[in-house]
C-alpha cells in the first residue's frame, strides 16, 4: 500500500468507526494526502479503487465531490519472514558406535582364537 492509500484510509478511520458509513467531502481527502503528492481527482480515485479492491473500504456511492464510505479493516504491514537457519549439529568427540563395533570385532576375534587354541 502506498502513502496516499494509507493516508486516505487513516482519514476514513478518523471520521468513522469500522463498518459505519460516513459521508466525506473530496477536500477532506485532499487534506489527508502526504506532502509532496499531487492532489488530483485521478490520484484520489486510484487510491479509493485500490482500497476498495483490497477489501479495506466499502464505497457505497460517490456523487460530485461527496463520497459515502465505510472502513472495513485496518491495514497491517506484513512482516518479512526471517530466514530459518538450522543449527549446526554438534559433533561428538567420542563415537560410541565405532567403539562398540571395534569392541565386538575384537571380542569375536578373541573367541575364535581361544577356540583354535583349545582344539
Amino acid at each position: 500500500m502506498d502513502r496516499i492509500c494509507g493516508a486516505v484510509l487513516d482519514r476514513i478511520y478518523a471520521l468513522s468507526p469500522a463498518g459505519r458509513y460516513v459521508i466525506i467531502a473530496e477536500d477532506e481527502f485532499y487534506e489527508a494526502f502526504p506532502d509532496g503528492s499531487e492532489r488530483t481527482y485521478d490520484e484520489l480515485n486510484r487510491a479509493l479503487s485500490a482500497l476498495r479492491s483490497g477489501g479495506y473500504i466499502d464505497l457505497k456511492y460517490s456523487r460530485g465531490d461527496m463520497y459515502c464510505v465505510a472502513p472495513l479493516k485496518r491495514y497491517v504491514e506484513e512482516e518479512l519472514p526471517v530466514a530459518f537457519v538450522p543449527a549446526e549439529p554438534k559433533r561428538k568427540k567420542f563415537d560410541f558406535v565405532f567403539l562398540s563395533a571395534f569392541a565386538g570385532g575384537a571380542l569375536g576375534s578373541l573367541i575364535v582364537a581361544v577356540i583354535f587354541a583349545l582344539v
